[in-house]
């Protein structure tokens, strides 16, 4: 899946919101046909939870971990968790879903509801960017180069 190669970790924490429904049907596609090496899921109830879990699995493993997290809300109720990550210097993706950015559907995915308008920060990435060493904005279709390339990084 985001991560998912010999050395990476084969466990992902969640916390999904209305930002995640292609992730979700990935996750159920990938279960149903039991892909190898498709990684265990963990839906966590809060956002915190879930990159602490994360946090505790790489000190204990060795392996990047990765978090996925809803929007602006999300990335903010994780940030004392990316603090205690940073000073342990543990290696941990975190994935947030961004509101869309366009709004009369000149791309896929475009502003549909009130609610996009509302989780639309500015520079969501300020939130918690301090505490992390990379902080870039992706396309979908750069997730695993940048995933493996992270990896590779860490192990280096």
């Amino acid at each position: 899946m985001l991560c998912s190669n010999r050395n990476s970790s084969d466990i992902h924490q969640i916390q999904p919101g209305s930002d995640h429904p292609s992730i979700l049907e990935a996750l159920v596609k990938g279960r149903r046909e039991q892909t190898p090496n498709f990684p265990k899921i963990i839906t966590c109830p809060n956002e915190m939870v879930a990159l602490s879990c994360a946090d505790g699995m790489a000190r204990v493993t060795g392996k990047p971990q990765a978090v996925i997290v809803h929007v602006d809300v999300g990335t903010q109720g994780l940030a004392a968790a990316v603090h205690n990550a940073s000073c342990g210097r543990v290696p941990v993706l975190i994935f947030a879903g961004l509101s869309p950015f366009t709004q009369d559907g000149e791309m896929r995915g475009t502003r549909t509801e009130f609610i996009h308008y509302l989780q639309d920060a500015k520079d969501q990435g300020a939130i918690v960017r301090q505490y992390c060493r990379y902080g870039k904005f992706l396309v979908p279709t750069l997730l695993s180069l940048f995933g493996e390339r992270t990896v590779l990084t860490h192990e280096e």
